[in-house]
């Protein structure tokens, strides 16, 4: 490599287009984990007299496919950047608009408008990605901003301020990422050529961030909603900074892995240790220690490999089926599990395990399959 290109790469524009990008992923993040997945429904929990989790489940789940679904089909390239930052200013006013939604019709609003508006700005920051960051370092910058957000969202004022306060968070979140969108690029990009983004293959990986997500969601609800669980994982000033630690730790080292395309062994990772902590979380308080490492590191796993998957494809269609039906289909069906279980069924863990397995063997003899045919194929 040439001084020249060394010094190019790492030159202003770079850096601008990096600390965008990161940015712009952490704000996504925060909004999610902060607002979307716990603030909304804890403010609405408190302020509606007739409260109804189902029905504002089901709200933003819809609203979260249709965004998803729609955002793939109407990006278009040239306008990317403009896209992006009308839907985090979208996400600004579904939180603001979450604020005063004292009933019932207009949580169910609230509650579309917040998941169509995050849907649409996620699907559309995966397409912007790819032309704005180097390649060779996405899943780097996925890692920093995945990492940074879920740390940020274990600082104890952040973590234990109340749903109003974090409902503001969330508002200034997107906020910060409408700035940051303001700097990616727009402009068409090659999409990958990997294998891994071939249609069946892909459908592989869908099914596999699906139980990624359906564990994650579960989890989170029943350790939320449990006093003694609550107090074992989320409870403490140190127990939060160790899972801020944690969080931005393994996020980061999961993006250099991916960098160098250890996406099985991230995925698979992710999964160990999600139903590892599910297991645990079944078992007795000196069990729950180590189910808050285990959930804590493979939440920062499968997000950071989640968002650099879908970047990295450069391809509208699959990156909106796979939020539309593993991101807000597999929190709603998880979600809505942990309110009729508790702990999460060991057959349930079971058969994810099953499933997962199946699916990364398939890909491994698919793989072989389709490389030995090339190469018979490139012989003389």
């Amino acid at each position: 490599m040439s001084p020249h290109r060394h010094h190019h790469r790492f030159n202003r524009t770079a850096v601008v287009s990096a600390s965008a990008g990161v940015a712009a992923i952490a704000s996504v993040y925060v909004y999610f984990v902060i607002f979307a997945e716990f603030a909304f429904i804890e403010h609405a929990r408190e302020t509606i007299n007739n409260f109804n989790l189902t029905a504002l489940l089901i709200a933003l789940g819809l609203g979260g496919i249709g965004g998803s679904l729609h955002a793939s089909r109407r990006f278009r390239p040239e306008n990317g950047a403009r896209q992006l930052s009308v839907g985090f200013a979208a996400c600004a006013v579904a939180a603001g608009v979450s604020l005063v939604a004292r009933n019932s019709p207009l949580a169910m609003i609230a509650a579309a408008l917040i998941s169509f508006s995050l849907a649409w700005t996620t699907v559309t920051l995966s397409l912007c990605l790819r032309p704005t960051l180097h390649l060779k370092k996405l899943g780097t910058w996925c890692g920093l901003g995945t990492g940074i957000a879920y740390a940020f969202c274990n600082q104890p004022p952040v973590f234990t301020a109340s749903p109003t306060a974090q409902t503001v968070i969330a508002l200034l979140a997107a906020l910060v990422g409408w700035f940051a969108s303001l700097h990616l690029t727009s402009a068409s990009s090659k999409p990958s050529t990997s294998l891994d983004y071939s249609p069946f293959i892909s459908s592989l990986w869908v099914v596999l961030f699906l139980a990624l997500v359906w564990l994650d969601s579960g989890a989170f609800s029943i350790i939320q909603h449990h006093p003694m669980l609550h107090a074992g994982t989320w409870d403490g000033a140190l127990t939060l900074q160790g899972n801020a630690f944690v969080h931005l730790c393994t996020a980061v080292i999961t993006g250099l892995a991916l960098d160098r395309r250890l996406l099985p062994l991230a995925l698979g990772a992710a999964l160990l240790a999600l139903m590892g902590a599910c297991l645990f979380l079944g078992g007795s308080a000196r069990y729950f220690p180590a189910a808050q490492v285990f959930y804590t590191a493979g939440v920062s796993l499968y997000t950071t490999a989640l968002i650099d998957f879908a970047a990295r494809s450069g391809r509208p269609q699959l990156i909106g089926i796979l939020f539309a039906v593993s991101c807000w289909f597999g929190s709603f069906v998880g979600t809505s599990m942990a309110q009729l279980n508790d702990p999460m069924p060991l057959s349930f863990i079971l058969t994810i395990a099953v499933v997962a397995t199946a699916a990364f063997v398939i890909r491994h003899l698919l793989l072989r399959r389709i490389r030995a045919e090339q190469g018979a194929i490139s012989l003389p």
